[in-house]
């Protein structure tokens, strides 16, 4: 599985609903999931607690996004970058799947989702996911 952007709510935003996503607001949330998540993102729309992972210093519903910037690295191109991420002094077992999702609103709206490869456990230590220079997602509007 690959990491990607939720198309349903993607479709919202641009379509007749007009869906009011403000990608810069820093109440979105990173939840994380075991390998059994399986996401869809053409089909999965709203944040769910279904294989999401439980354990010390984890909280159910995920961890705030804080530092949230779109900016243009290019001539027609958006990139989207938050904040490096930590659950310190966790014990989690198995996170694999991460995702992104708008947590004011009231459909709990899906963003984005990561898949980190393979199953990542701590021992009363720290996962910490960063995002790549590049940004969560670039767009290029022009290709």
């Amino acid at each position: 599985m690959a990491s990607g952007v939720y198309l349903p709510t993607m479709e919202d935003i641009l379509d007749t609903t007009q869906l009011a996503l403000n990608w810069d607001a820093e109440t979105h949330k990173w939840a994380l999931y075991t390998s059994s998540r399986a996401p869809d993102y053409n089909a999965n729309t709203a944040y769910s607690s279904t294989n999401e992972i439980s354990g010390t210093g984890y909280t159910a519903g995920g961890q705030v996004v804080t530092g949230t910037a779109f900016s243009r690295p290019g001539a027609g191109v958006s990139k989207y970058s938050t904040d490096a991420v930590q659950w310190a002094s966790s014990t989690l077992s198995g996170v694999r799947y991460v995702d992104m999702y708008a947590d004011a609103l009231a459909g709990d709206n899906l963003m984005i989702g990561i898949d980190l490869g393979t199953g990542y456990n701590t021992n009363d230590g720290t996962l910490l996911i960063t995002p790549h220079s590049n940004g969560l997602m670039t767009i290029d509007w022009t290709p």
